[in-house]
């Protein structure tokens, strides 16, 4: 249905999508194009020798090493002949590990790479270091994985191992930034519009390609199953021992990120937009005072309860809630795991549940997250109640709750005149002008609920947009990114549902 659908559907973005849909059917490996007009003045010589220095360290024996460089090239997989046509020459895969920029422009025009070491722990593009096809290098896959990989293991906080009385030169968390770094560039889709990202900040490492998965998310977390996109640049980088075979990469990153005791990996695409997404927290899995707590509140139970409980009842108490999407995302085991093990919990008193089917979410005895329902269960309804509500409303006449940490603008009629002026004046660029940009309408909304929850119901008002526009198209994705926080995080498909600048 999806393929009908694009068919009858002629914009250029469903035309865009359904030709790469159709690529990716034909082709066995996006990567083994044959590219015509392209020779040896389009591969960067110096990253080409880098890569034999590193086989030669990896496997001193292997025979390519001996060959010149287009039959070096050939035995990679960067030159081949297509049978079909009889044309040879150098493929998409050698053009993007080896290439100079120029060619990579032209044979991957969307093509671009993108590290960027931030401050702090922010949702912000404030970067103190930064690595991109700036003209200072070649812009190649392969001298950005070099330059990257050194950034990212820099000053890791994690303890060495010692093997047979020795200092191991790397630890599981090296192991498992490698491997993400690799899975980022052999499984991105470089036609996409999107860039590669990867993220360094002090409380994470993230990574974006351009392409959703092949295979389940929950199959790729799994393992032992792989339909890489890329498959001559990943056979590439495992000649030189960087990546791991097809199937355990994945696998490698979450026991990493286990050893290390640091929070599960999240794993998570974005079919809107097409991308993958993998944030790797440098958060302590269970922190000493979270621990303290659940034993405080449990007492020798908490020893009793297995792995993947007693993450979701550190969940719970350290972000305030989980529901069963949010589970699944700190474990390998199988979604149906997380179903029983949920219920299982609330059984034994360690969590009490609130909603029902896809609302549902768990938080601890006690300590259940505010719903709408108790802020606004004394609420006014009708303007006529105005006079009597002082204690709801502040001078601006945005309703107000202990249980909120800002003011919430939930009717545009309860407003003083002027804030409400205030209001429409920084939202009339959107009801002047249909044609408003993304990133104009994102600084609008930012503007607009920077000191206060606001309703969708009152942004449809404001922004002359239908709301689930403005939900789907704006606020989801500004939610993500952390830029927004909702007020109701453990109810977000609430019809009263508030957001606000994190």
């Amino acid at each position: 249905t999806g393929y009908i659908a694009m068919i009858f559907s002629h914009t250029p973005e469903t035309t865009i999508a359904l030709r790469r849909m159709m690529a990716e059917q034909v082709e066995d490996s996006r990567d083994s194009k044959v590219l015509e007009n392209y020779d040896m003045n389009d591969i960067s010589i110096d990253s080409l020798q880098a890569y034999r220095q590193l086989l030669s360290v990896a496997k001193p024996q292997h025979p390519a090493l001996e060959l010149n460089n287009i039959e070096f090239l050939r035995s990679i997989g960067g030159w081949r002949k297509n049978r079909e046509s009889g044309v040879g020459g150098l493929t998409l895969a050698g053009i993007l590990m080896f290439g100079v920029w120029e060619a990579i422009r032209d044979a991957a025009p969307n093509y671009f790479v993108d590290y960027q070491e931030r401050p702090e722990a922010k949702t912000e593009r404030r970067w103190i270091d930064r690595i991109c096809p700036d003209g200072t290098w070649s812009g190649n896959v392969f001298d950005f994985y070099r330059r990257t990989y050194r950034k990212l293991t820099a000053d890791l906080k994690v303890p060495f191992e010692l093997k047979d009385g020795i200092r191991q030169g790397e630890t599981h968390v090296h192991t498992a930034l490698r491997e993400a770094l690799v899975n980022t560039l052999v499984h991105a889709d470089y036609s996409g519009r999107l860039s590669i990202m990867v993220v360094k900040r002090p409380d994470m490492f993230g990574f974006r390609n351009p392409g959703l998965m092949l295979i389940p998310l929950e199959q790729a977390i799994k393992g032992f199953d792989s339909d890489c996109r890329n498959r001559l640049m990943h056979q590439m980088f495992l000649m030189i021992g960087a990546g791991e075979r097809s199937g355990s990469g994945i696998p490698k990153i979450y026991s990493g990120w286990q050893w290390a005791n640091w929070r599960a990996p999240k794993l998570y695409e974005k079919a809107d937009s097409e991308q993958t997404l993998l944030e790797l927290s440098t958060a302590s899995l269970i922190p000493d005072d979270i621990q303290s707590l659940l034993e405080l509140m449990f007492g020798v139970k908490v020893k009793e309860l297995n792995e993947l409980e007693h993450m979701v009842v550190a969940t719970a108490a350290i972000e305030g809630w989980v529901n069963h999407e949010r589970a699944c995302q700190l474990t390998s085991k199988h979604s149906r795991d997380v179903t029983l093990t949920l219920p299982k919990l609330v059984d034994k008193g360690f969590l009490v549940v609130s909603g029902e089917k896809r609302d549902k979410s768990y938080s601890l005895p006690g300590m259940e997250p505010p719903s709408p329902e108790d802020v606004f269960s004394n609420a006014l309804t009708s303007s006529q109640n105005l006079t009597h509500s002082d204690e709801q409303r502040d001078e601006y006449g945005r309703f107000v709750s202990h249980l909120l940490d800002k003011a919430f603008v939930d009717n545009l009629n309860y407003l003083s005149l002027d804030f409400r002026l205030k209001l429409e004046k920084l939202a009339l660029p959107s009801r002047e002008n249909r044609r408003i940009s993304t990133d104009v309408m994102e600084k609008l909304l930012f503007d607009l609920c920077s000191e206060q929850y606001m309703s969708v119901a009152v942004f449809e008002i404001l922004l002359d947009r239908k709301a689930q526009s403005i939900r789907q198209n704006y606020l989801k994705s500004m939610v993500e990114k952390k830029i927004f926080k909702l007020a109701f995080p453990n109810k977000p498909n609430s019809p009263k549902q508030g957001y606000t600048v994190v």
